[in-house]
């Protein structure tokens, strides 16, 4: 499908910084830019060189006279993630990237005609048309039922390195051992554990086959004809495993700590061939047209991840939320906190007691609203970063994109006849709402209806 002119739109507009700043690259101001180091990962400096301008939106690395890297957000985000920028290459995964790294939701247009599935059950279009022009369905994962089973027979063949674990036990997470366990965080295992690992998936009876995050890779100077040619991976090299899970307690999804940069990526393997007239052909024209010298890069097999919501219950449920059991039937409660992040909703609910909803990204919250409804929840708490209010480094006072995404999310909510609560506190006990509980504080409520202030209490 073609993505929508108002997306494209949206994600040219991205602020270099704030994108620095969710890559985790820290910038530093200095006079009336910012400094980090040069996001070109080939490009190695003893101190930070490269300058955004926020008036301009423009960054350019000096460093060592400059490597070449400078441009828009998109061009930022090629040279993190290629070491370069070739826009025939990488803009359209560059705009989508963005739109993950920033939670903005993908927006596409236009009707789909002549149909083609992109898994490896795919026939043929009943009328041959050039690889370019053919209309490509998304690939649907499969049911949650089956994403749960997979991925936690997955996750259970899968360690949790000591790093990991001192991470999600030490002060920067503070879980408990009974909560790693029970949460099932493990490491992404390495290139040469996933071999054995997949094996002994598919060895139990399953199918890998559309399900996000698993996906077949073409041999070194195979042929895409010849299935034995192909084998499974998937598609993450390091971090750990964050499960995501639904409202029926099924872990839906998976989220990678990476890290790195960018901090978080989903467990995500879309396929980038359709078999069209009996071959495997490349969904980008000009990588088809360079067909002999990217085959390498054939994936098949996968299926996105989307970005879905993470439904969180206090520990002490955990227990009894067995896959399958809706969430209506172990917890009531016509209140409900809306955050950012698994992580931030995760700690959050332990530490409230309370039903917790873990946004994507800033503005992938429209799926609360239906969802809530169906619950007979009327009463919601929005929790956003402080820097949605104010923030000493933004040059307007704060972060507007998640200001303008907090803004249209309550105005919906009251719209819809709920009563919406926001919570704020000062940023130096905390940017998120996890860093403010894990400092043993708590936020003040402001009725959004009524005005009225009072401070929240722990039930």
């Amino acid at each position: 499908m073609k993505l929508a002119q108002s997306f494209i739109d949206t994600i040219h507009a991205v602020s270099v910084l704030e994108l620095a700043e969710r890559m985790n690259h820290a910038p530093a101001r200095r006079g009336s830019s910012y400094v980090v180091y040069c996001p070109n990962p080939a490009h190695h400096e003893n101190t930070p060189d490269c300058h955004i301008e926020p008036r301009r939106n423009f960054f350019n690395c000096f460093g060592g006279g400059g490597c070449g890297a400078k441009g828009n957000a998109i061009k930022y985000w090629s040279w993190a993630n290629f070491g370069s920028y070739d826009p025939k290459k990488h803009y359209v995964e560059a705009i989508l990237g963005i739109a993950n790294v920033m939670g903005i939701e993908v927006v596409y247009e236009g009707k789909m005609t002549g149909t083609v599935k992109r898994d490896s059950t795919a026939t043929a279009p009943s009328v041959s048309q050039p690889a370019a022009r053919v209309a490509r369905r998304e690939v649907e994962a499969r049911s949650a039922v089956d994403c749960d089973r997979i991925y936690r027979k997955f996750l259970n063949l899968c360690a949790l390195q000591p790093e990991h674990a001192r991470e999600l036990i030490g002060p920067k997470r503070q879980y408990t051992n009974e909560q790693v366990i029970h949460l099932l965080f493990r490491s992404v295992p390495s290139q040469t554990d996933v071999p054995a690992i997949l094996q002994k998936l598919m060895d139990s009876g399953e199918s890998l086959n559309r399900i996000p995050g698993f996906t077949q890779r073409l041999k070194t100077d195979g042929d895409p004809s010849n299935e034995k040619d192909w084998y499974w991976s998937i598609a993450a090299t390091r971090g750990y495993f964050i499960p995501v899970r639904d409202e029926d307690g099924r872990i839906v999804r998976l989220r990678v700590s990476t890290g790195g940069s960018p901090k978080y990526i989903w467990f995500s393997s879309m396929p980038n061939v359709s078999l069209i007239d009996q071959q495997w052909t490349f969904n980008d024209s000009i990588m088809e047209r360079e067909r002999e010298k990217n085959l390498s890069q054939m994936r098949k097999g996968g299926a996105p991840s989307g970005a879905p919501l993470n439904v969180v219950v206090p520990q002490g449920l955990m227990t009894v939320w067995t896959p399958g059991t809706h969430i209506t039937d172990i917890f009531r409660a016509n209140e409900i906190l809306v955050t950012e992040g698994e992580h931030k909703s995760t700690i959050s609910a332990n530490i409230l007691n309370r039903l917790v909803l873990g946004l994507p990204g800033v503005g992938n919250w429209k799926d609360v609203v239906p969802l809530v409804q169906a619950w007979g929840v009327n009463r919601l708490i929005l929790a956003y970063d402080t820097d949605a209010l104010y923030s000493e480094t933004k040059v307007e006072g704060k972060n507007v994109q998640v200001f303008n995404a907090l803004v249209n999310f309550a105005k919906t909510l009251l719209a819809n006849g709920m009563d919406v609560l926001l919570w704020t506190w000062n940023s130096k006990d905390g940017k998120g709402l996890d860093d403010l509980l894990l400092s043993k504080k708590l936020p003040t409520e402001i009725d959004l209806r009524t005005r009225e202030q009072r401070p929240v209490e722990i039930a």
